[in-house]
C-alpha cells in the first residue's frame, strides 16, 4: 500500500523543541489546531434504564452492516445484531458488579459478555472467546459542540499488514443546533512497528493512504432517541491521483466516545484496497495532559481482542487492569479465573504507556502490550519480542498506541498493538 508524507505533521514532529514551543503557545492562547483547549462537549446525560448503541464487530472489513445493541435494565433483557438485514439475537441479562453484564441464551446459560458505560458506550462479546469484539456508542441526539474537537482513534482489528492504516485522528465542529457537522484533518498513520522498525523513526511522521480532503460536511439525523452523523467524503489513492466517495457514519457520545464506519464499496480493487468496510474506535482528546500516574492506577474492566485475519480467527478475553501501584509507566492486569470478574484478575498482562505525545493529550504512541505467549502458531507467532514473566512463563510483547479519554471523571482506554505480520491486538477498557 502506498504512503504519503504530510509536510505539516513531519515538520512539527521533526523538531521536538519546536513542537514544545507550539504546544506552550497553544495552551496559553487557545489558538491553533494542535490542541482543543477551548472545545466543549455537552457531557453525557443521566443514564436511562434502556440504552441503545450503534457500532460494529472488530472484523468490520468483512461486515456490510452496522450493528445495534440494546440493553434494557428495566426488564433485564438485551438484543444485538445487524441494523440492515438479519434477525436480532436477544435474551435476558444478569448484571454483576455494576457495569459487567452476562448475556443469557434461551436455555439460561451464558451466551456472551458485555461491559457497559450506561448511556455512553458498550463493549460486547456476542458469544464465546472466538467471537469478535463489538464496540458501540450511544448518541441520543444531534447535539452541538463548542470549538473544534479532536478525536483520537484506532482502526478496528481485522485490517491486516504492517503498512495498513493503524490509528489516526480527526477534528469535528458543529452548527449551533447540532444538525450540521464539519469534519477536518482526518489523518491515518501506520503502526509503531512500521514507523519505528521500517521507517527508522520513533514518531508517526508519515500519513497513510487513503487520504481525505482538508474538511468535509456532514449531517446529523435523529429518531427515537438515537442519532447518527452521515457524510460522503472523498478518499484519495495512488498518490492523490484517484478519488472515490466513501459513505461514512459517525456515532459520537456527548461524553466524547467515538465510532466511525467507512464503506469502500466504490473503491476498485485496482487501487490495492481490499476492505469493504473499516471502522474506527476512539475517544475525544482531553483538554489537558493525562499523567500516567492517574490513568494507570485506576480500576478497569474490559476485553482484549486478538485477530489472525489470514485464517479468519479471533480471540476475545475478559480482562481487568489497574487498581494497584504502578512501576514506572507500567499498568498490570490480565484475565479473570473462569471469566469471573468478582475474583482478582491474573497478573499475566501489562501495558507500558511510556511517554505521552506532546501534541495529543492522552495519546501514548510508544506504548507496549505484553501478554502470555500462549498461542505461538496463531495469535502470538509473530511477536516483536519475547521474554519471561516473573513466574518463568513465556511472554509476547508488541508495540502499540494507547489512547485515553475522560468522561464524567472516568477514563476509557483504547489500545492497539501490532506484531511483525500486522496482526492486531486491541485492548478496550472502561474505568469502574
Amino acid at each position: 500500500m502506498k504512503r504519503k508524507r504530510s509536510p505539516i505533521k513531519f515538520s512539527l514532529r521533526a523538531s521536538f523543541p519546536v513542537a514544545l514551543l507550539l504546544l506552550a503557545l497553544t495552551a496559553v492562547t487557545g489558538c491553533g489546531g494542535t490542541k482543543s483547549q477551548l472545545t466543549i462537549l455537552p457531557g453525557p446525560p443521566p443514564a436511562a434504564e434502556v440504552n441503545s448503541y450503534v457500532g460494529q464487530p472488530g472484523d468490520s472489513p468483512s461486515e456490510t452492516s452496522l450493528w445495534g445493541v440494546t440493553i434494557d435494565r428495566s426488564k433485564n433483557v438485551y438484543s444485538y445484531g445487524p441494523t440492515s438485514g438479519g434477525a436480532a439475537t436477544s435474551g435476558s441479562i444478569a448484571i454483576l458488579i455494576n457495569n459487567f453484564i452476562i448475556l443469557l441464551g434461551p436455555n439460561g446459560y451464558q451466551s456472551g459478555l458485555a461491559v457497559e458505560v450506561p448511556g455512553q458506550a458498550i463493549i460486547l462479546r456476542p458469544g464465546d472467546s472466538t467471537a469478535p469484539l463489538v464496540f458501540a456508542v450511544q448518541q441520543p441526539s444531534c447535539f452541538a459542540i463548542g470549538g473544534n474537537v479532536k478525536f483520537l482513534y484506532a482502526l478496528s482489528p481485522g485490517i491486516n499488514g504492517p503498512s495498513s492504516p493503524f490509528f489516526g485522528q480527526i477534528y469535528a465542529a458543529t452548527s449551533s443546533d447540532g444538525s450540521g457537522w464539519q469534519f477536518n484533518n482526518q489523518t491515518n498513520y501506520v503502526s509503531p512497528y512500521q514507523f519505528a522498525v521500517l521507517n527508522n523513526s520513533n514518531v508517526p511522521s508519515a500519513a497513510e493512504f487513503p487520504g481525505y480532503p482538508a474538511d468535509f460536511p456532514a449531517t446529523c439525523s435523529a429518531a427515537q432517541d438515537a442519532a447518527t452523523v452521515n457524510a460522503t467524503p472523498l478518499a484519495y489513492f495512488n498518490d492523490d491521483a484517484n478519488t472515490f466517495s466513501v459513505p461514512t457514519q459517525f456515532v459520537i457520545s456527548p461524553g466524547g466516545l467515538f465510532f466511525e464506519n467507512q464503506s469502500y464499496v466504490n473503491v476498485p480493487l485496482t487501487e490495492g484496497w481490499q476492505y469493504t468496510n473499516v471502522s474506527a474506535w476512539g475517544v475525544s482528546e482531553s483538554p489537558l495532559p493525562l499523567p500516567v500516574g492517574g490513568v494507570a492506577t485506576a480500576n478497569y474492566l474490559g476485553f482484549l481482542f486478538e485477530s489472525y485475519p489470514s485464517s479468519a480467527m479471533y480471540r476475545t478475553r475478559l480482562v481487568g487492569f489497574g487498581n494497584a501501584p504502578i512501576s514506572g509507566t507500567v499498568m498490570n492486569g490480565g484475565t479473570f479465573p473462569s471469566e469471573d470478574p468478582t475474583q482478582a484478575p491474573n497478573l499475566d498482562m501489562s501495558v507500558t504507556f511510556n511517554t505521552q505525545d506532546p501534541l495529543n493529550n492522552g495519546q501514548y504512541y510508544l506504548a507496549k502490550l505484553t501478554i502470555p505467549n500462549d498461542a505461538p502458531s496463531t495469535f502470538t507467532g509473530s511477536c516483536l519480542s519475547y521474554g519471561l514473566s516473573q513466574t518463568g512463563n513465556s511472554t509476547c510483547t508488541d508495540d502499540g498506541v494507547a489512547m485515553v479519554g475522560e468522561q464524567n471523571g472516568l477514563y476509557t482506554i483504547i489500545m492497539s498493538a501490532s506484531d511483525a505480520s500486522g496482526n492486531q491486538k486491541t485492548l478496550v477498557l472502561f474505568q469502574q
